[in-house]
């Protein structure tokens, strides 16, 4: 039996007990630094049996043969964030001490566009969830490995931005090419901008927002639902007031490079 235990920063950790050694193996890829020895109260068992996975949490149990998927599935549904940090569904880097925020959606390049931007010496904060500070606006490190889809990495292939050190995640569902950059930023930064991001085919502009637009836009981002209170209504106008919060259209991700180099 192996027992790995996945511990993010502020979130809630988990702990896979598995007799699929392969399981544990990419695992440990897929969560890189962020596997550690110890034990949480949140047990996720593996047990393989053939080709198909016994996956048991929380009392309910299910058979499948993409065992990575339902940890995933189980971590993303069950995952708590501490409630100092607001945790956004984006990726970010490091310019000049401070840290950039791309919000976007599920499948809008953000990962991409993280690991060409840390190729071209930003540091590398996150790809996927951005955890920033509710009291202080500090932008706390996640840099766990940069997972690149087929697509992802033939565009960074084309403009000759192809990451050193890829591993593949030899996965039927979740394949995918990972690595963790070197210049990964390791302490808290002060916030220096949010983009708002879209890809798009040849177009690359930036707008500026309005409050209100910029409070609408950080509901959306969130990569866990909040209650809507008075107090996170408050936050919101807040961030939108003190944060430069801009939309940004872009093609060229060297066009994205010159924005955040001339702030």
């Amino acid at each position: 039996m192996t027992i790995i235990t996945i511990q993010q920063p502020f979130q809630t950790a988990f702990t896979i007990k598995t007799n699929d050694r392969e399981l544990a193996d990419l695992l440990r890829l897929r969560y890189g630094r962020f596997v550690t020895d110890d034990i949480s109260r949140s047990i996720i068992a593996v047990t393989r049996k053939g080709l198909s996975c016994t996956v048991e949490f929380g009392g309910e149990a299910c058979e499948t043969v993409c065992p990575l998927q339902e940890i995933d599935r189980l971590l993303f549904t069950h995952t708590r964030y501490d409630e100092r940090v607001f945790a956004l569904h984006g990726a970010a880097v490091e310019w000049e001490g401070k840290a950039v925020l791309f919000l976007a959606s599920t499948n809008s390049g953000k990962t991409t566009l993280a690991s060409y931007l840390a190729g071209r010496g930003f540091g590398y904060i996150t790809d996927d969830c951005i955890l920033l500070d509710r009291a202080s606006n500090l932008v706390h490190p996640f840099p766990s490995p940069i997972h690149l889809r087929e697509g992802g990495l033939e565009v960074l292939r084309r403009v000759g931005a192809e990451p050193e050190g890829l591993t593949l995640l030899d996965d039927p569902v979740l394949r995918r090419y990972i690595y963790t950059p070197a210049n990964c930023v390791t302490e808290p930064l002060p916030l220096g901008g949010i983009f708002f991001i879209r890809r798009t085919d040849d177009e690359n502009q930036v707008e500026s927002m309005e409050t209100t637009e910029r409070v609408i836009a950080l509901m959306k981002a969130p990569i866990t639902p909040y209650p809507v209170t008075g107090a996170y209504l408050q936050f919101l106008s807040r961030l939108a007031d003190t944060a430069d919060c801009r939309r940004l259209f872009y093609g060229d991700m060297d066009y994205v490079v010159e924005v955040i180099r001339r702030g």
